[in-house]
């Protein structure tokens, strides 16, 4: 024969008092809890290699700890995130091409390692404390830890254009302390352990697209200072350097200059009023090759771009001519390089 016993209001009340306080007794189930990370991509954006500027980016990883239902109290953690792929000073490589390194730090000082190598783990941030949203329904805390990374263009000059990206598999690890009344206490500095549990690992990606460029500059052309009447050819050079991202195709072209009346086939040098003296630029030492746009049968200058700087010679040549009037004579020739 079976009894049920259907308590009364004043003894239901005191079940579940007794209930709450034999929750209260076990610790061990009330720090249930667990930790995850994620991060975004470190972009780097549009990187300029032959242009000597350095990227900076910067990306925050997030942090979430949650404690389980049924659980009550109050847990301070330690967190600490590793990063693979640092040895030492040498950087971190995108695609084996690209050179960069993640850094814990703004200024770029401490380069972000993984536990137990060289560099290690930086310092931990601040203890999260987390705290249940309400008795027995669990609660959740979370907090960033920001991660920055530096691309220098003088470890890139003879990179190609084009995108780059590198994975890394991050982890995460944590110490903690638990107080079921009051604040916990301030638990163990994960980077001096490496971090007694496991949050597991996370993606954490670096991305840079190396466009292509080009920088040009140029050497004045001297036909000398004391030249006297022009009834000889006189003959000078000067050089045009262009420095283009590795791989990249680009052609220098020389216009006609700033005097008037002048052409691709006729330069001219203004003195006062108005006294020329005619002159010609060419690319090549036997004078046949007018350097000009590739018009009017002129030619160009170029190459390929290697990441480091490479010199052309312009030969200038002034032809025996009638004599103007004693003056220093110049012209503006403007350089463009196309790419």
């Amino acid at each position: 024969m079976s009894r049920s016993i259907h308590p009364s209001g004043p003894l239901r009340a005191a079940l579940l008092l007794c209930l709450a306080l034999m929750l209260l007794q076990h610790p061990g189930r009330a720090q249930a809890q667990s930790c995850s990370a994620s991060a975004p991509t470190v972009p780097f954006g549009s990187v300029d290699v032959v242009s000597g500027n350095n990227y900076s980016a910067s990306a925050n990883i997030s942090i979430n700890c949650t404690m389980g239902l049924l659980s009550v109290g109050t847990i301070n953690y330690s967190i600490c995130v590793g990063v693979p792929g640092a040895s030492g000073s040498t950087p971190r490589s995108m695609n084996s091409a690209v050179s960069y390194n993640l850094y814990a730090d703004s200024a770029h000082s401490t380069v972000w390692g993984a536990y137990g190598g060289t560099p290690g783990l930086p310092n931990p941030p601040n203890a999260v404390s987390l705290t249940t949203a309400s008795l027995l329904l669990g609660g959740s805390a979370s907090t960033t830890i920001p991660i920055y990374g530096y691309l220098q263009s003088s470890q890139n000059t003879s990179v190609a254009a084009g995108s780059y990206s590198q994975t890394l598999t991050a982890t995460l690890n944590y110490n903690y302390t638990y107080s079921l009344l009051g604040t916990p206490a301030t638990p163990t500095p994960c980077t001096s352990n490496g971090g007694t549990t496991s949050g597991g690992t996370f993606p954490l990606t670096a991305s840079a697209t190396v466009i292509n460029d080009c920088i040009v500059t140029a050497t004045s052309i001297n036909f000398g200072g004391s030249v006297g009447v022009l009834t000889a050819a006189l003959g000078a050079t000067g050089t045009v350097s262009a420095k283009c991202t590795s791989g990249d195709s680009y052609t220098i072209a020389l216009n006609k200059g700033t005097t008037s009346g002048a052409s691709l086939g006729n330069r001219l040098m203004a003195g006062s009023g108005s006294a020329v003296v005619q002159y010609q630029l060419y690319t090549n030492s036997g004078y046949s090759a007018v350097w000009g746009d590739g018009t009017s049968g002129t030619s160009t200058g170029g190459g390929t771009g290697a990441g480091s700087t490479q010199n052309y010679t312009v030969f200038g040549l002034v032809p025996a001519q009638t004599t103007p009037a004693p003056n220093t004579y110049s012209d503006t020739v403007t350089v463009t390089v196309t790419y």
